[in-house]
């Protein structure tokens, strides 16, 4: 979502400071905020105008949540915590992901392109939370994996199955068709359609593209608005745009390892590395640009983000600030 721009009070405000305002709104309204986060809060909402008038913003148009100062957030909070109407943690967060993906648009002026796709994902026949996976066995015998925060609808008919990918990444394992007439196997995304050719594979929704990665048989590109159609043999990977194809590579059995929980990094930029682990894990990770192009390698697991994240300063020149628990941001080392 670089680069995406949303209005509060009628002036832009980057995605990024809205989806941090919905951050601390989720924190906020959890009922377990320390001390410590409600200093951070405040100090963010300092920290910059565009901060106050994205929080004023959410505040107003979120209820019971006006006056959010350390009292009233106390007061308000201490409410909602009777048995009769408990916000818990996971509630909360179900929020964050509402207000940070969905809500923006009633929220903070629906201008970013991307929330017509997350108002599709929360309807979703088949969804996985933030750092929830799930595999199941689909009505043709094909077996589906769905990686963290994926959301895939299944149509299929007479004539075709058809698994249409909303958010997120599913690997596919099809079953062979063996009734009249044939039906194709596709997975359409927002680019166009990935057609199995007796297969084993993977498709991810990136931004403005589709990523495809083949671990047996071949699949078929088709660009929504392209002529090419290029066929993906086993081993290799590559992708489309609305509009073309894009180059096939060789790609490693490592672009599958989320499916035992793990994420393999073999000298991969330190801002592609915090980029993959925030699919994993709620919250933000911010990386400094004085850091974000030093290389990472190893084997990582997923269930344990925290860990991962805390051990980085062992293998690079960096500190890494837990701002609140669902903010962390990775900064160039400091003299001790």
């Amino acid at each position: 979502m670089r680069g995406a721009t949303v209005y509060a009070q009628g002036q832009p405000i980057d995605l990024a400071i809205a989806m941090q305002a919905a951050e601390w709104l989720a924190t906020l309204m959890s009922g377990e905020t320390t001390p410590a986060e409600k200093t951070a809060w405040q100090q963010w909402r300092q920290a910059h105008p565009d901060h106050e008038r994205a929080w004023k913003h959410i505040e107003s148009v979120s209820g019971g949540l006006r006056e959010l100062d350390a009292q009233a957030s106390r007061a308000a909070l201490t409410q909602r915590s009777r048995p009769a109407s408990t916000i818990s943690r996971r509630r909360s967060l179900q929020l964050l992901a509402w207000v940070s993906a969905i809500g923006l648009t009633g929220w903070f002026g629906a201008r970013s392109e991307y929330a017509p796709d997350m108002a599709r994902a929360a309807l979703a026949d088949l969804s996985t939370g933030v750092g929830e996976r799930r595999e199941l066995t689909l009505p043709d015998g094909s077996r589906l994996h769905l990686n963290s925060g994926s959301a895939v609808n299944i149509r299929y008919t007479g004539t075709q199955r058809l698994l249409q990918l909303v958010q997120g990444e599913v690997f596919i394992a099809t079953a062979r068709e063996t009734g009249m007439p044939y039906r194709p196997f596709l997975v359409e995304t927002a680019q166009g359609h990935a057609q199995a050719l007796g297969t084993r594979y993977s498709v991810r929704q990136a931004e403005g593209s589709t990523l495809v990665a083949v671990e047996e048989g071949a699949v078929r590109l088709m660009p929504r608005h392209g002529n090419a159609s290029p066929v993906l043999r086993a081993g290799q990977g590559g992708g489309m745009t609305a509009q073309n194809t894009l180059p096939a590579h060789a790609v490693s059995p490592d672009v599958w390892a989320w499916r035992q929980g793990l994420l393999l990094a073999d000298a991969m930029p330190l801002r592609d590395f915090l980029h993959e682990l925030s699919r994993y894990r709620h919250g933000l990770l911010g990386c400094d640009d004085a850091v974000a192009d030093l290389r990472i390698s190893g084997v990582f697991p997923l269930a344990d983000l925290d860990a991962v994240l805390l051990s980085l300063p062992d293998s690079l020149p960096v500190d890494v600030r837990l701002r609140t628990r669902y903010w962390v941001q990775v900064e160039a080392r400091q003299p001790r």
